[in-house]
């Protein structure tokens, strides 16, 4: 399939100009600004490789410049940006993420309550991001870590952008 390619399921949304299926591996390859969506989370790359099983969800592989964005609020966004991301679901939700290959990240951390009491942004060689009732749990860093912890005072959601950031909702 070519230009203006959709893919609407109950779980996951997914645009691109070009789109290749296989029925023998289950694989839908998107190519060419590929944006794949699933509830509040965006991830995009050059190249999107989203493998099935059962008709659901199963994993996806982002490749160059790949970008993973976790709407919070209308302004707060959690993101991950690396060269390669790997992604797992379960039960049509996402379950964790890897990003490797200079990975930087920007997420807000929340109290019991749910409050926002700070803002941490870093930068390492490989993490891991495990999600819990389709919110984010935790992140780990794996190796090389550098970052900081921002109290939420002293930043506001629009200066806590990594580069190249875009909420493509719209498309």
């Amino acid at each position: 399939a070519y230009q203006h390619v959709r893919i609407f399921n109950d779980s996951l949304q997914a645009v691109s100009d070009s789109m290749f299926y296989s029925f023998q591996d289950s694989v839908f390859r998107l190519y060419y600004e590929p944006v794949v969506w699933n509830k509040d989370n965006q991830i995009t790359g050059d190249t999107i490789l989203l493998f099935t099983k059962n008709k659901k969800a199963h994993k996806v592989q982002a490749f160059e410049h790949s970008f993973m964005v976790n709407k919070l609020d209308t302004q707060a966004f959690n993101q991950v940006k690396a060269t390669r991301m790997d992604g797992y679901f379960t039960e049509g939700n996402i379950d964790s993420v890897r990003a490797k290959g200079y990975a930087e990240c920007i997420y807000y951390i929340q109290d019991d309550d749910s409050a926002y009491t700070g803002v941490n942004e870093s930068k390492c060689d490989v993490m891991d991001i495990y999600f819990l009732d389709k919110e984010l749990n935790r992140v780990v860093f794996r190796s090389s870590v550098t970052g900081t912890l921002w109290p939420i005072q002293q930043k506001s959601p629009s200066e806590m952008r990594l580069q190249n950031f875009k909420w493509l909702e719209s498309r």
